[in-house]
C-alpha cells in the first residue's frame, strides 16, 4: 500500500528532474549558439489548449490562415513590434516555433536544410495511402525518390500540350446543359469539374490511360478496368485523401483516424495502381507509350525500379500533387477573376491577342504561355493570395537555430532543440505589407511587374525540396485558363463571398462553398445537349 502511494510521487519527481535538466542543458546550448529566446504566445496556456481551440475554430470557420495571422498580430501588439517569430504551445504542452520571416524560412528550407526533416507524425499519416515517396519520406529514401522523378518533369516531358487539350475538350462537354437565353450559363460550382479534369490529365500522364472521370459513366475507355471500376478508384482516392488530411491534425495520434473504411479505401487505390504496375513490369519500360509517342511516367521509371510497391508509392505521391493542387489553384483563379471583372477583361483581351479566339485559335506553345506576362502575373498572384498548401512544418533533427527572431528586438538567433517543430503559414507572410505593400490583402496581378521571387514567396516551397512539378503545374493552369477565356467572354461571381475567399483546408486549400460562377459563351452556342450527371455542380 505504501509503495502504491510513493510510486506516483517518485514518477512525478523523476519527470520534474528530467524537465529541469533538459531546460538547463538547452539554456547552455542556446548560449553557446549566441541565441536569445523568442517571445511566447499566451504564456499562461501551458498545455496549449487555447491555442489548439484557435486552430480548430479556424478550420471549422474556413479561416485557418487568419488564425495564424491573428496570432501574429496579437504577439506584435503585446511586445510592441512586428513579431514574425515566436514560441507557442500545443497539447500536451509541447513547444513549437512559428516563423513568418523569410530569413528563417531560407535557413529551414535551404541554407540549413540538413538540420530539418519532415516530422515523423506527418510521414506516418501519409504512408498508409501514399507509401514512402517524394512527399512522404526523409533522408536517403527521399533523395532516391527525387532523383528518380525529377527527370520526368523536364521541359521536353511537359511541352506536349496535347495532353491537356484532350481533357479540356471533355471539360467543355461536361460543363453545362446549355447556354441560357442571353448566352449565360446557370450558376454552377466549377470545383468538382476541375477536380475531375486534373484527375484525368494526371492519370494519363502517370499510367498512360486516363480514368476519364469527366465522361459519361457508361463509357469504357481502359484496357484494364471498366468505367465503374475507374470511378470507384477516383472516389476511393478522394475519400482516403480527406481522412489523411484529418489525421494530420492529430499529430502523433494520427492512427486514430485510420479506421477500417480508410484502410479499405487505401487497398482499393493500391489495387488499381498495382494493376498498371504489374502490366508494365511484364512488358518492360520505354518512357513512351508504344504506338503513341506519348510520354508516360510509369513507362519511364520502370526501367530503373523493379519493386512494385515502390513504383506504386512514387506514382501515388505524384498523383496527389498533380491533381488536387492544380484543381484548387484553378478554382481560386477563376473565382478571383469573377470577383474582379476588370482583371478578367484585361486578361481575356491579352489572351485573344496572343492566342486567338476559341473558333480561330493560334498555336499554343509552352514558350508562348511563359511569355504571356499578364497571364503569368495572374498565376503568381493567385498563388500568393491562395497558396495550395498554406501550412507547412519541419522537425529539427539536431540542436540548431534560426537566424533571427530572438531577444527584445527580434534580431538575435533563436535556439531550436532537436525534435522541436518549426511551422509557418504562407498567407501570413504573403500578406505582409513590409513585403507586398499596403494593398497586400488584394488580388492585384500588376504588383508582379518587375518583381523577382524570393523567400517571401513560397507557393512551391524552396531549396532541395522545391516542387519538381512546378513547371508542369503552371503549364496546365495556364493552358486551361487560356482555353476557358477563349471560350467564355465574361464571368459572373455574384454568388461568391466578397473579399478574400474562405478556404476549406484538407491536404490543400480549396474555395469553401465551391467556385459558384456563371459564364458567358463568346459564341452564344449550346454547349451540351445531355443533362449533367450527378455531382457536376449545377446550382
Amino acid at each position: 500500500m505504501g509503495l502504491l502511494l510513493i510510486l506516483p510521487l517518485a514518477v512525478a519527481a523523476a519527470f520534474t528532474i528530467y524537465c529541469v535538466v533538459a531546460h538547463v542543458r538547452q539554456a547552455a546550448k542556446a548560449k553557446s549558439f549566441g541565441c536569445q529566446p523568442a517571445p511566447l504566445f499566451r504564456p499562461w496556456d501551458i498545455l496549449g489548449v487555447q491555442n489548439f481551440k484557435i486552430e480548430m475554430n479556424g478550420m471549422k470557420t474556413n479561416r485557418l490562415s487568419y488564425a495564424f495571422l491573428d496570432r501574429k498580430k496579437e504577439m506584435s501588439a503585446k511586445i510592441g513590434r512586428d513579431c514574425k517569430t515566436f514560441r507557442i504551445k500545443y497539447p500536451p504542452g509541447e513547444t513549437w516555433f512559428y516563423t513568418f520571416d523569410p530569413k528563417n524560412l531560407q535557413a529551414v528550407l535551404a541554407s540549413q536544410f540538413q538540420d530539418f526533416q519532415q516530422p515523423a507524425a506527418r510521414v506516418g499519416a501519409f504512408e498508409p495511402l501514399l507509401g514512402l515517396g517524394i512527399f512522404s519520406a526523409n533522408g536517403p529514401k527521399w533523395e532516391h525518390s527525387r532523383a528518380l522523378l525529377r527527370p520526368q518533369f523536364m521541359r521536353e516531358q511537359i511541352a506536349d500540350l496535347g495532353l491537356f487539350e484532350t481533357h479540356v475538350k471533355d471539360l467543355f462537354d461536361a460543363l453545362l446543359v446549355a447556354v441560357e437565353p442571353g448566352g449565360w450559363t446557370p450558376t454552377f460550382d466549377m470545383q468538382p469539374l476541375l477536380e475531375h479534369f486534373t484527375m484525368d490529365t494526371a492519370t494519363e500522364f502517370l499510367f498512360g490511360e486516363s480514368v476519364h472521370s469527366q465522361k459519361d459513366d457508361s463509357t469504357d475507355t481502359s484496357t484494364l478496368f471498366s468505367k465503374k471500376e475507374m470511378m470507384q478508384f477516383v472516389e476511393a482516392f478522394f475519400a482516403a485523401e480527406k481522412t489523411t488530411a484529418k489525421s494530420l491534425i492529430y499529430g502523433d495520434l494520427f492512427w486514430l483516424t485510420h479506421d477500417r473504411k480508410f484502410k479499405e479505401q487505401c487497398k482499393a487505390v493500391h489495387n488499381f495502381v498495382d494493376t498498371y504496375v504489374q502490366r508494365r513490369l511484364r512488358d518492360g519500360g520505354s518512357g513512351k507509350k508504344p504506338g503513341t509517342g506519348k510520354y508516360v511516367v510509369l513507362d519511364a521509371i520502370v526501367a530503373d525500379v523493379k519493386d512494385p510497391q515502390e513504383l506504386r508509392s512514387q506514382l501515388l505521391n505524384i498523383l496527389l500533387a498533380g491533381s488536387d493542387t492544380i484543381s484548387a489553384t484553378l478554382g481560386f483563379l477563376l473565382a478571383s477573376l469573377a470577383q474582379y471583372p476588370h482583371i478578367f477583361k484585361k486578361l481575356r483581351n491579352i489572351i485573344i491577342d496572343d492566342f486567338g479566339s476559341f473558333d480561330r485559335p493560334k498555336h499554343i506553345t509552352l514558350s508562348g504561355l511563359k511569355n504571356c506576362s499578364y497571364l503569368q502575373w495572374c498565376l503568381n498572384e493567385v498563388l500568393r493570395v491562395y497558396p495550395a498548401v498554406p501550412v507547412n512544418f519541419r522537425e529539427a533533427v539536431r540542436d540548431t537555430s534560426l537566424p533571427v527572431g530572438g531577444g527584445s528586438d527580434g534580431t538575435s538567433p533563436v535556439f531550436i532543440p532537436k525534435g522541436h517543430l518549426v511551422a509557418w503559414e504562407l498567407w501570413t507572410m504573403h500578406s505582409d505589407p513590409e513585403f507586398w505593400g499596403p494593398d497586400a490583402d488584394r488580388f492585384n496581378p500588376e504588383r508582379w511587374e518587375g518583381r523577382k521571387f524570393g523567400f517571401n514567396y513560397l507557393p512551391f516551397n524552396a531549396g532541395p525540396r522545391i516542387c519538381i512539378g512546378q513547371q508542369f503545374a503552371l503549364a496546365e493552369i495556364a493552358y486551361v485558363t487560356v482555353r476557358l477565356l477563349q471560350k467564355f467572354d465574361s464571368i459572373d461571381g455574384s454568388a461568391l463571398p466578397k473579399g478574400r475567399l474562405p478556404c476549406d483546408w484538407k491536404l490543400v486549400d480549396k474555395v469553401a462553398g465551391g467556385v459558384n460562377i456563371k459564364l458567358h459563351s463568346a459564341s452564344n452556342q449550346v454547349l451540351h445537349k445531355k443533362p449533367m450527371r450527378q455531382g457536376q455542380g449545377q446550382k
